[in-house]
């Protein structure tokens, strides 16, 4: 396998040129903080004195792609980053953090704003929704840049742990932060950018992954929306890495099946064949390719004399496997993904059009942490040929064995088992898709604050 840093493709080009932008925030007292923003850039200095915080800016830079600093000064003496000076101060600090960047965003998104008012993209190429998740929990974003929404906040995240602690308010520190801190930042950051946000926890008990996942969320979204105002589509634009073959294959045999698996991250779906004598696991297995825009062969025959179960494991065991070597080390990948399919027998609609419709929301991350968090929730015993708890454990294979997180939502139950499960396989498929989708700005690096993926 060639290096995927080595073998990036070129950056999409664009009439839009994002600028620089630097922004300054004062608290009463001495405290002064001076946040700039820097469209690709690389990593700038992040100290807030809240090393926690600091933490969840830094998330705007591998998921955003955006180059942040924010320091804060006391007289004439800056902040160290990863140097707790955590106080009495505290909220002032992240108030005037939040302020500050939400400042220097301002400036930034200007002329993306500008391409909305005059009519260069529609109006609505200054919103996006995204959900991140963090294993067991993922938050939800959906953020208005356009000049016709003030910047207001819809904050939901607490409590910061389960509702059963005491108090029912869940965690009020991850280590020395407190976790009241969040709100009063993005309420600065949406006030002073002039960007209405909602955030929202949708699921999840664990304080800081509550939380990371609300910045993720949130940076996703913004570069989200940067991309419509752009008129970039990473998904669509279909870039390779050079020199690097993102396929893969495997054969597996035991005493209860015998499997070939074959996959192509890049190759042609319309060539995917799936045959494991299950009719209703070859279906759907061929809906999550298609929508997931990869090549897919599978030739498996099993012990369908006892059950459907070791067909349906083991298959799905060599899918996530042949997935996660095709995927490598994952560098360049977009890596985060967020699809809502909506099924009515059998075809696509639009959920809000059709009442009777299966609707299932998939949110998927790349992210060599296996979790799949699975509400999709069956009325029969059966779908077709394929009993409908191996529905639960075809996703749950696939997503351990490709070093997945995966949360299936079902949003609408639908007249039918057989739309449901159509619906969860197409919003996999589709979150599969843009997950897996390579993106030419990262230059081949991996799209993490930790640097790597692979440990």
């Amino acid at each position: 396998r060639a290096s995927a840093a080595a073998a990036a493709p070129s950056a999409p080009s664009s009439e839009l040129s994002w600028p620089d932008a630097t922004a300054t925030a004062t608290c009463d007292g001495d405290l002064a903080v001076v946040a700039s923003v820097v469209n690709l850039g690389a990593r700038g200095v992040i100290a807030t004195g809240l090393p926690f915080l600091d933490h969840m800016i830094d998330q705007l830079t591998s998921h955003a792609q955006l180059g942040v600093s924010v320091i804060v000064t006391e007289g004439a003496t800056a902040r160290e980053p990863c140097v707790d000076a955590s106080g009495s101060d505290d909220e002032r600090v992240a108030s005037a953090a939040g302020e500050a960047l939400g400042s220097a965003l301002r400036a930034f998104l200007a002329p993306g704003i500008a391409r909305t008012r005059d009519g260069t993209v529609a109006p609505d190429a200054a919103s996006a929704v995204f959900a991140a998740p963090l294993d067991e929990a993922y938050s939800w974003c959906d953020l208005n840049a356009s000049p016709e929404t003030p910047g207001r906040l819809d904050f939901e995240l607490a409590p910061y742990g389960p509702a059963s602690s005491p108090g029912g308010i869940g965690r009020t520190r991850i280590g020395t932060y407190q976790t009241k801190l969040t709100e009063p930042f993005f309420a600065a950051l949406t006030e002073a950018s002039g960007v209405a946000m909602h955030i929202q926890k949708c699921r999840g008990d664990n304080a800081h992954h509550i939380t990371e996942a609300s910045f993720k969320a949130f940076a996703r979204c913004l570069r989200a929306a940067m991309d419509s105002m752009e008129g970039v589509d990473v998904v669509s634009m279909n870039a390779k890495l050079e020199g690097v073959t993102r396929s893969a294959s495997r054969a597996r045999a035991t005493k209860e099946t015998d499997i070939d698996v074959f996959v192509d991250l890049d190759g042609a779906p319309d060539v995917t064949s799936v045959s494991t004598g299950i009719a209703t696991l070859d279906a759907l297995l061929c809906e999550i390719a298609a929508h997931g825009g990869v090549q897919l062969n599978v030739k498996a025959t099993g012990d369908l004399w006892i059950d459907d179960h070791h067909t349906t494991e083991d298959v799905a065991i060599t899918i996530g496997q042949v997935l996660c070597e095709a995927l490598g080390d994952k560098a360049g990948c977009n890596r985060m993904g967020r699809a809502v399919a909506a099924v009515l027998d059998g075809g696509d609609v639009d959920a809000a059009d059709a009442a009777d419709a299966a609707v299932v929301e998939a949110v998927m991350d790349l992210s060599n942490r296996p979790y799949l968090e699975n509400g999709v929730e069956f009325r029969d015993e059966f779908i077709g040929d394929l009993s409908a708890e191996m529905i639960d454990h075809l996703f749950m294979s696939v997503t351990a064995n490709g070093q997945m997180t995966v949360h299936l939502v079902q949003h609408a139950a639908g007249k039918s088992d057989g739309d449901l499960a159509v619906a969860a396989a197409r919003a996999f498929g589709r979150c599969l898709r843009q997950c897996v989708a390579v993106d030419p700005r990262r230059a081949g690096a991996v799209a993490s604050s930790k640097g790597t993926l692979s440990v």
